[in-house]
């Protein structure tokens, strides 16, 4: 383990030992309490669904009603054989690239455990779109989805309501109740209810329920645990939770030590929202706090199990430090598990560290297991190890999805090792001859992804990969551009950086643009306002060169 400092002067001792102030605000249990008389309104149930009945995302197999007589889609992974002993409850990171069936392989060793495994999409996430519609493009303001409803100006309750992420959290907690209603057999209706036949593992008097979240949806997991904790009496209904990289922790630090660029992910949206409401900057950090992982923590005393970053540019790693930091379970039954990096690549070691993660995980849920048994065989492996217990060397695999940032969605896509991917691609590249900044929909560039399409699953995904290398150092360089952006009007130039801020949330993350389904939105209604119709590449070269 290096201890040199990171992009915020901490080093990794200094990192890992973040504890954070876990006072509430002065709202705090008035909110807490109303949140939960809603939740407990209802009795959520699992249904089943028609591919029809949400397009957003036709793998879904299921759905529940949430608050607010929401539809969540989710999809129910079952054992092909053998008793149902425990169920899981997953969700996703902020940028959600595939569909619920993505992850079915990734699963499969812990269902062939005996875990029913849920995996759930938050409110305006694809898969539930069907009551809110689509939640993750930029409003008219340019937020994202971590800001709708947090600049509501009315006081108190009410405006405190408004917001989106406690109702994803509540989004989480049903889910919680409605497979551990699957898994109790509490059946309403014939046609309601679905049945999961399950039995109790051995030294357990009813089935298990365990919670799982990465990066985003393991800041949801701490907080609808929290929730959940204490609302049966002798039962801490989730039995196990495992996060990874948890986000929403510490928000004051995680502001306050933003980069110089704003930071990026739900960071950068929410620096855009309070530099837009200054008036209203109070009223949003109270906000922020209520749905402060750290404050929520001290109420969690299940078993943990939980993976932090010892660098991370997206969810800084003192924050990951100061939620696991922050949980109430004994010492003895939470354990921290390192990887180098967190959101982006860093390598086959790095790639290795977090594929033996998942390994770790898959015994750490194990419900025929008690934790701490399966957990004594990894404690020397916590911190360092390329191998597990028994001697073996995890594949390669891509990493878990990790989407609170401009992450790649895959960040190992294709079959080829990572280096010998890059390799290609820098080769590809630099034959070019032509400078990153004006190669999007250009011949050149199509030249590029002929040479790596097997390993790239798309242009998209190349062009991403290009920018990494770049920030990475790894790119030759190749002069200034030999072609120069058209020249516009002002107000053209105006009206194109209004676009590009409403649909990629900023300036600055305008290379996630090109080769998306949002740049040809982009163009058309650049076309409509303006009157002008350009090139791809002419329009790239523009919005490149308004980021400058």
């Amino acid at each position: 383990m290096s201890d040199l400092p990171d992009d915020f002067g901490y080093t990794l001792v200094r990192s890992l030992a973040r504890v954070a102030d876990p006072t509430p605000v002065r709202q705090h249990r008035q909110f807490w309490t109303d949140w939960f008389d809603r939740l407990a309104e209802h009795r959520p149930m699992l249904a089943g669904r028609r591919p029809g009945d949400d397009p957003s995302d036709a793998t879904a197999t299921h759905e529940f009603l949430s608050v607010g007589d929401t539809r969540i889609g989710c999809r129910l992974l079952k054992p092909e054989s053998g008793p149902v002993h425990a169920g899981l409850v997953t969700s996703h990171g902020y940028h959600v690239a595939e569909s619920l069936d993505a992850d079915d392989d990734r699963w499969r060793p812990l269902t062939a455990r005996g875990v029913a495994v849920l995996v759930v999409r938050v409110r305006g996430y694809p898969g539930s779109q069907r009551d809110t519609g689509d939640l993750t493009r930029p409003d008219h303001a340019g937020g994202g989805w971590i800001t709708r409803g947090l600049s509501v100006p009315t006081p108190g309750l009410d405006g405190d309501r408004a917001w989106i992420l406690p109702h994803a959290v509540a989004d989480v907690a049903n889910a919680c109740r409605a497979l551990r209603n699957a898994l109790l057999d509490r059946t309403e209706a014939p046609l309601l209810g679905v049945k999961l036949s399950a039995t109790p593992p051995a030294g357990s008097s009813r089935p298990l329920l365990f919670l799982h979240g990465e990066s985003f949806g393991g800041g949801l997991a701490i907080i609808a645990a929290a929730m959940l904790s204490g609302k049966v009496p002798h039962d801490p209904l989730i039995d196990r939770l495992a996060i990874a990289l948890p986000t929403f922790a510490d928000w004051p630090w995680r502001l306050a030590h933003a980069t110089e660029g704003g930071g990026s992910g739900t960071t950068r949206e929410i620096l855009d929202l309070l530099t837009r409401h200054r008036k209203l900057e109070d009223v949003i950090r109270d906000r922020l706090r209520l749905c402060d992982s750290v404050v929520h923590a001290g109420r969690i005393r299940s078993p943990a199990l939980v993976k932090i970053a010892q660098r991370d540019e997206v969810v800084p790693a003192p924050t990951q430090a100061a939620a696991y930091n922050a949980l109430a379970c004994d010492p003895g039954r939470r354990w921290r598990f390192l990887v180098p990096t967190g959101h982006h690549d860093s390598g086959i070691t790095g790639a290795r560290r977090h594929a033996l993660f998942q390994r770790c995980l898959a015994d750490f849920l194990d419900p025929g297991r008690d934790p701490v048994d399966a957990m004594t065989p990894w404690e020397p492996l916590l911190t360092t190890g390329q191998r597990a217990p028994d001697g073996d060397a995890p594949s390669i695999a891509p990493p878990p999805e990790l989407d609170d940032s401009e992450a790649s969605p895959s960040l190992f896509p294709g079959s080829l090792p990572p280096d010998q991917r890059d390799r290609a691609l820098i080769a590809a590249y630099t034959r070019a001859g032509r400078t990153l900044d004006a190669l999007p929909y250009t011949p050149q560039f199509d030249a590029i992804f002929a040479e790596v399409s097997t390993a790239f699953g798309s242009k998209r995904d190349a062009f991403h990969r290009l920018h990494n290398l770049r920030k990475a150092g790894k790119l030759p360089r190749l002069g200034k551009a030999k072609d120069h952006p058209p020249s516009i009007e002002p107000e053209e130039e105006h009206t194109l950086e209004g676009l590009v801020a409403e649909i990629a949330g900023s300036l600055g993350q305008r290379d996630r643009l090109p080769y998306t389904a949002d740049f040809d939105a982009l163009a058309e209604r650049f076309t409509e306002k303006s009157g002008r119709t350009l090139s791809p590449h002419d329009l790239w070269r523009l919005i490149a060169k308004l980021a400058k």
